[in-house]
């Protein structure tokens, strides 16, 4: 789990699991969900933040994409 703090409170989370994968030579899939960002830090850049994090953090942990639930929700969409 990804944590952004903003004025000692935590500003946003996102849930991140690197999961193997047996294709692609064996490269893993980070996938992220449940982003959320609490609505005093919404607008700031924390969900942006968080974003880079995980994509960092799949990365790090030699994945070959990171992978976000679809969501019927169009802010959703324009967000991604």
């Amino acid at each position: 789990m990804l944590v952004a703090e903003g004025d000692g409170a935590v500003a946003g989370t996102a849930d991140c699991i690197v999961m193997p994968n047996l294709t692609r030579g064996g490269w893993a899939i980070l996938f992220v969900e449940n982003v959320v960002v609490a609505d005093r830090f919404q607008r700031r850049g924390v969900g942006r933040q968080l974003m880079e994090a995980a994509v960092r953090l799949g990365e790090s942990a030699g994945c070959y994409k990171v992978q976000l639930p679809a969501a019927d929700d169009e802010y959703v969409h324009r967000f991604y």
